[in-house]
């Protein structure tokens, strides 16, 4: 029964949707070879006016749902009224839409002179997946190669990083639509094909789960074992966000978070706070630090902190992490100062969160435009590590655990692991924060190096060269993670080369279908096709 526009277009937002259940924590990956497939040939055989409804409706499902833990932060934080919220988040899917829509569209309209132009779909797929993250300072949440971690093809991240895996998952997906446009197979054998593919990923994520194996990469125990062990102590305050910039709530977070460290002082070489822990700007807690330095050089421990920095001279404000304590090794222990170069400032600020364009109309609106500390000042892309009794930290701050290439472009020879903070705060008991961790997890597989997150509420976690969890917090308690961490990591091809596999998928897809063009003397638009 062919079914009309409309009723095809809500059931691709309603798959879209589905999608959500492909990521952390339900994890159902498989579902991503039921769902995709089945996008890309409605898209691919309608003509290009209704691809691109099609293909916004089942983005706009994919956003919509997948990014619903955003309405705890503007409902509950925030103080946007719920239909105010909703429509945000419909208006921030409705944005995020267009980049899968483009991919879509594009493709759809170069098969009117060429079938074999279809192809092209993964290229572009990852070409506009690269645009979303970087425009308007990017937010590449959501990317389909995150929903694969647990399955065989998420494994290739060592390989050809998450860009990759999204790469290599889109094209098997288009598989189905090949044979049954190109090769005219019947629709039950079209459907067979998505079906092996649902099979193979569900068998490999089932075995991979149980097995706790790894697949194109070296097992934990067959790496080189390490002489380097770090005793970390991961604090979690689980200060209610609403509390967390009250005046009258200031000293007491303050005080909290060296009470409860106190104790792993003497026995931890680091003790590790979350994102802008102390609520106060730095300036103004030179008393507090300067005794918090004191405390943890006596201990012959250091302590990684969030704090927000100010700089009087240049009215700059920055999200930052600072080292007290101890400090250096090699070149012997400096004590804490403000202004320290020991130090890292947030490069990749987060809208409306961090920064808000446009805010002399827009602080007007909503208070959720005019949160506290809404408008910082950007750090360099590239900054050197964090040094803390002498191991080498490269630091991610929240949300620029998704940028692998950041990420990658900061590793030096000495980095030791990577440290990601957040608050997770803002989103409640969703699943935001489940994602996040799954996100951080990607980073730690393709990258082949410890991670080590640490957070407010949780989700807090020491993940390792595998990019699984060596232990983890419970999420919504106040709770000291400790572990001792052997520095054991491994050089994977996508942490030398970078994304050297999409770049050459992008020249052969071209180089191919330019190649099929020029072969054919005249060529014209197909008839049937109505734009």
């Amino acid at each position: 029964m062919q079914l009309d526009a409309k009723c095809q277009s809500l059931l691709l937002f309603v798959a879209g949707g589905l999608g959500t259940l492909t990521f952390a924590p339900f994890s159902f990956s498989w579902m991503i070879f039921l769902i995709l497939p089945g996008v890309i040939w409605a898209c691919l055989t309608a003509s290009t006016k209704m691809a691109a409804v099609y293909a916004f409706s089942f983005s706009l499902g994919w956003f919509g749902f997948g990014l619903s833990w955003i309405y705890v932060s503007l409902d509950q934080h925030g103080g946007v009224p719920m239909l105010g919220s909703v429509a945000m988040i419909l208006l921030l899917a409705a944005y995020l839409s267009i980049y899968f829509t483009a991919a879509l569209t594009i493709t759809r309209y170069l098969m009117r002179y060429s079938l074999y132009a279809l192809w092209l779909l993964p290229a572009f797929w990852c070409l506009f997946e690269w645009l979303r993250s970087f425009v308007l300072t990017g937010f590449p949440w959501l990317s389909v190669g995150y929903s694969q971690f647990h399955t065989m093809w998420g494994k290739l991240a060592p390989l050809i990083g998450e860009t990759g895996v999204t790469l290599v998952v889109v094209a098997m997906s288009l598989l189905p639509a090949v044979f049954s446009i190109i090769r005219k197979v019947s629709g039950t054998q079209t459907v067979a094909i998505a079906m092996l593919l649902t099979t193979i990923t569900a068998t490999s994520q089932h075995i991979l789960r149980i097995a706790d194996s790894p697949v194109l990469q070296p097992p934990i125990n067959q790496l080189p074992r390490s002489t380097k062990l770090i005793n970390l102590a991961l604090v979690q305050g689980n200060i209610a966000q609403e509390n967390r910039w009250q005046p009258e709530y200031l000293l007491p977070t303050m005080l909290k978070y060296q009470d409860i460290s106190r104790p792993h002082y003497s026995k931890t070489d680091i003790v590790i706070w979350p994102e802008a822990a102390i609520p106060a700007i730095e300036p103004n807690a030179q008393e507090f630090l300067a005794n918090l330095d004191k405390a943890a050089n006596y201990t012959n421990t250091a302590i990684v902190t969030g704090i927000i920095d100010y700089r009087p001279y240049s009215g700059a404000f920055y999200n930052s992490l600072i080292v007290v304590g101890q400090q250096q090794s090699e070149a012997g222990d400096a004590s804490y100062f403000h202004g320290h170069d020991n130090r890292y400032n947030k490069h990749h600020l987060l809208p409306i969160g961090e920064f808000v364009p446009f805010e002399d109309w827009l602080r007007q609106l909503s208070p959720i435009f005019d949160l506290p500390f809404s408008s910082f000042t950007r750090g360099d892309y590239v900054q050197h590590d964090l040094v803390a009794k002498g191991f080498h930290i490269t630091p991610a701050i929240c949300y620029e655990i998704l940028f692998p290439t950041q990420i990658r472009d900061n590793l030096t020879e000495q980095t030791d692991f990577i440290l990601t903070v957040s608050n997770d705060a803002w989103f409640g008991n969703s699943h935001g924060p489940h994602q996040h961790l799954e996100i951080a997890r990607m980073r730690a597989l393709e990258l082949g190096i410890p991670i080590v997150r640490a957070t407010n509420t949780g989700i807090s976690a020491i993940i390792n060269a595998t990019g699984r969890i060596s232990a983890q917090a419970p999420q919504f308690e106040q709770h000291v993670l400790t572990y001792l961490l052997p520095i054991i990591q491994h050089q994977t091809v996508y942490r030398k080369y970078g994304d050297w596999f999409v770049y050459l998928c992008y020249l052969i897809s071209i180089c191919a279908v330019v190649g099929y063009f020029l072969r054919k003397k005249n060529y014209q638009p197909q008839a049937t096709e109505q734009v």
